[in-house]
């Protein structure tokens, strides 16, 4: 396996990402030794020279001082010479051993070929196998195996297609590490600087050649593009603040990323307008069950009451704080003023005990609350039972725990066909404020409602992201999915009860349904109709 590659700066913070481009070769581990031969000269001397280098505070000098003179200055597909280097640039020296270099600094060592006799730790080298390297670097959070590669700290992928080739990949950001291994055996070791551990694999910004609409371009460089003909096809993208985008000339005239993903933070439908007068849910508790986050997203910070893992393992996730966002945000969520308890679950088990474990918790929690201080509202992006769910795994446990939850005063709101009601619908991105321009469905997608659904916009919104604990930032979805809708509408019940606390969960169901706009065979979310008609309504009895 050899190992060239290209390092980016992305957004204002200005630090490195290292993406490895990588073009297989299977002859390269198949020629080493077994990873258990006494090791060489040659290996003690790259070992040796390794541990000379500060990764933190390496300069050029320093490499050349350790490792001698490079043979190449590359970055892509050009050389440079040594008094006319870009910012960035890939020093390369025989047989696979590459330093990536930033900003005058060290990003990377890579080994993928030798002197790849390099150990780390003193044991895991090319050659090595995956028993003997997680028996160093300690076994994943989770193991993924097939389909496209992708990048998650503390996960291995095995098997996964990258560039038409199988290659299994293991990152650890706490070691400073990163493997590509084939045929079970390390292929390539990758060393990074503290400050490339910190961001970690989640950051890796990867250079496209081709865009279409509704395409994820999230950590893509799109820099190499001419989009100035295609003035629609930037607000349909999933994009994020780490996208690269080409320059204005090669932009639509007008078109302002940062604008679109500004103006996706509004919910819409007159929200905002409820907000100003004071109905933000303030007062009202509200619960979520996803999958993990970092609780320290201006977003949200300081509104989760609870915060509970039942098994994840994990710190952090792409979804957890999305939802998260779209319920209680700032700027994004339907009910900035609500308390939130937070369930973090594995949903990629596909086991439903952890969900309604979860939802136990939950009611745990609810039951050490005071009246008038009770969680009202439960949010669940999934589908933990019932016909085409995705978990496998005891979800009779879900609705058992649902009843339980109902019972204790508690509306869950999930995507079950049986029991969720929610549906998506996208709003018209001019006029975001009016729902009888809202579309049922999707953007570029042909979809027609099922009966008895309340349509929720879904699309396009933008989200609280934070990958990387301390990097705090959003994400633009120009086609949004169910999972974006049940937060929303759980925050506009928020709202209901900050103004109606007597009203009892089947009857704010009920309302939402009646204070919808109909349009055909579509119903939609209609807040500052619904908020009126709690107003006037007399509560049923309990």
């Amino acid at each position: 396996m050899a190992v060239t590659g290209r390092a980016h700066t992305t957004g204002s913070r200005g630090f490195v990402v290292l993406v490895a481009v990588i073009a297989v070769m299977p002859s390269a581990v198949a020629t080493r030794g077994p990873s258990t031969s006494m090791p060489s000269s040659q290996a003690l001397d790259i070992n040796a020279k390794v541990a000379q280098l500060d990764m933190d505070k390496a300069t050029l000098d320093d490499v050349i001082r350790i490792f001698g003179e490079p043979r190449k200055y590359l970055w892509g597909n050009e050389e440079f010479t040594k008094d006319a280097l870009p910012d960035t640039y890939v020093a390369t020296y025989r047989d696979g051993f590459n330093v990536c270099m930033h900003a005058g600094k060290v990003s990377e060592l890579r080994f993928g070929g030798g002197p790849a006799d390099f150990r780390f730790a003193g044991k895991i080298g090319i050659g090595s196998t995956l028993e003997e390297a997680l028996a160093v670097l300690g076994q994943p959070k989770k193991t993924v195996s097939g389909g496209e590669l992708a990048s998650e700290d503390g996960v291995l992928y095995k098997d996964c297609n990258l560039k038409g080739e199988k290659v299994s990949y293991y990152a650890r950001s706490d070691k400073r590490v990163r493997l590509f291994l084939q045929d079970n055996k390390v292929a390539a070791i990758m060393l990074t600087c503290s400050e490339g551990a910190k961001q970690g694999a989640f950051t890796t910004v990867r250079p496209i050649g081709a865009v279409k609409e509704y395409d994820d371009v999230r950590f893509k460089d799109m820099s190499k593009l001419d989009l100035h003909l295609q003035p629609a096809l930037p607000a349909t993208l999933n994009f994020n603040q780490a996208t690269v985008w080409p320059a204005a000339s090669r932009m639509p005239p007008g078109c302002n990323p940062k604008r679109i993903l500004a103006e996706a933070m509004n919910p819409g439908l007159g929200v905002r307008r409820l907000h100003e007068r004071g109905i933000t849910g303030k007062g009202v508790c509200v619960a979520i069950i996803d999958q993990p986050l970092y609780q320290d997203h201006p977003e949200f910070a300081g509104k989760i009451a609870a915060y509970h893992d039942v098994g994840c393992n994990s710190e952090n996730s792409m979804h957890g704080p999305a939802v998260a966002s779209l319920l209680v945000g700032t700027n994004c969520g339907t009910a900035p003023g609500a308390t939130l308890y937070f369930a973090a679950a594995p949903s990629w088990t596909r086991d439903t005990a952890y969900q309604a474990k979860a939802l136990d918790w939950i009611v745990e929690q609810n039951a050490k609350l005071p009246a008038g201080r009770k969680i009202r509202v439960v949010s669940v992006s999934a589908k933990p039972s019932g016909a085409a769910a995705p978990f496998t795994k005891n979800t009779g446990m879900w609705d058992e725990a649902c009843r339980r939850a109902e019972n204790a005063g508690m509306l869950v709101l999930d995507c079950t066909s049986h029991r969720g009601f929610i549906g998506a619908c996208w709003y018209d991105p001019a006029a975001p404020e009016d729902v009888s321009k809202c579309t049922p469905g999707y953007p570029g997608m042909t979809w027609s409602p099922g009966p008895d659904q309340l349509l929720v916009p879904a699309s396009p919104r933008t989200v609280a992201e934070e990958y990387v604990k301390g990097r705090c930032e959003f994400q633009y979805c120009g086609r949004g999915g169910l999972s974006w809708t049940i937060p929303y509408c759980a925050g506009v019940l928020a709202m209901g009860w900050q103004v109606r606390p007597d009203i009892p969960p089947d009857q704010m169901r009920e309302l939402l349904f009646e204070s919808a706009l109909k349009k055909g065979d579509a119903t939609f979310i209609n807040p500052p109709a619904f908020i009126e008609m709690v107003k006037k309504t007399k509560a049923k009895a309990r």
